[in-house]
């Protein structure tokens, strides 16, 4: 059944989800009723709470969670880091409140981008009235930054043949959340202030997710309701997300020092609990991506929307120039940049 499911992603990324449902609409919908069935005769799913481990070692890291893609929280391994120790809603609004930034929603792609300050980006957000500003560039504007973290200790898990790198960070205030969604990129999440929950799905499971085709290097959950996609953190399992009731999944909850290690192509929800700011430390290693998923390695090479090697090129500047120019909007953003200088 993967391979059939595998062959109706490619007929989607190629032809358009709508020519592609329309040429095999019968199919489909006995795909779903035998998957359904399937489900349904191996129980309801369960959420387990994601392995948290003290003094791992690197040698136990790699063997058994990098190298079969299990994810785990390395709990207080950066608790003695700067980062954690010092970094704060106003510790950012202090030296860095002037850097404009742009902030694209992640909820509602289609919604208009906003150009701000990270300062007041941060007053919006200590208000409740913000949104959550997620993937600030931080290294790549202030490499400073860097002595923050023990850099050593991140390069030393991840993988032998690697390419790219990139330090993310995440401010959010209490309850904003990322929508269910996955990515090629390896990423070691180190929470360094406030506290954060993840639910996470293997890939296994994505005929149930059921994405619309990529258009870049981050692939979400599809919108079956004017709600959004489905809620892992208020599941509703009423129609169109029925088959959810029957998939496993995982349940994090980040404190301050936690890092995560979240594999490639993991589906992941995330939730603020307070005030949070979190770091995502990421890289590509191709022959883990592909092992994971060959299908969804393989699609992302034929990305469009920018294509693989440019939407590589915008992720080290700001990821979410990426989100701007899968909507069109990049030129329009970049000229309005020009023109205020």
């Amino acid at each position: 059944m993967r391979f059939q499911y595998g062959y109706y992603q490619f007929m989607d990324h190629f032809l358009g989800r709508k020519r592609s449902f329309k040429m095999h609409r019968r199919g489909r919908v006995k795909y779903y009723k035998k998957l359904h069935q399937q489900l349904k005769e191996s129980g309801e799913g369960k959420i387990t709470p994601v392995e948290r481990r003290k003094d791992l070692t690197l040698k136990e890291f790699k063997k058994h969670y990098v190298k079969k893609g299990i994810p785990v929280v390395m709990e207080g391994a950066a608790a003695d880091w700067d980062c954690v120790k010092h970094w704060s809603f106003d510790y950012f609004k202090n030296l860095h409140g002037e850097d404009e930034i742009v902030m694209a929603d992640q909820e509602y792609m289609e919604n208009e981008y906003k150009k701000t300050t990270l300062g007041d980006a941060i007053d919006e957000i200590k208000k409740g009235k913000g949104s959550y500003y997620r993937f600030y560039p931080l290294l790549e504007r202030h490499p400073e930054h860097l002595k923050d973290f023990d850099y050593k200790w991140l390069r030393a898990r991840r993988n032998k043949v690697t390419w790219f790198e990139a330090f993310q960070v995440f401010i959010g205030g209490e309850g904003t959340v990322t929508p269910l969604h996955n990515a090629n990129q390896c990423n070691l999440f180190v929470q360094t202030h406030g506290e954060k929950k993840w639910v996470l799905y293997p890939n296994y499971y994505v005929p149930v997710i059921d994405p619309d085709p990529i258009r870049n290097v981050y692939r979400g959950a599809p919108y079956k309701t004017t709600e959004g996609p489905f809620n892992p953190f208020d599941p509703n399992f009423e129609t169109p997300y029925t088959l959810y009731k029957y998939i496993d999944g995982y349940s994090v909850h980040l404190k301050p020092g936690d890092v995560l290690w979240n594999p490639p192509f993991y589906w992941h929800a995330v939730k603020n609990v307070g005030e949070s700011i979190g770091v995502g430390y990421r890289w590509f290693a191709p022959f883990q991506m592909f092992k994971i998923s060959r299908l969804y390695s393989f699609l992302d090479l034929c990305a469009v929307n920018p294509p693989f090697w440019k939407a590589y090129k915008l992720y080290r500047k700001d990821i979410n120039l990426i989100h701007l120019a899968e909507f069109g909007k990049l030129d329009e953003y970049l000229k309005s940049k020009k023109e205020a200088k």
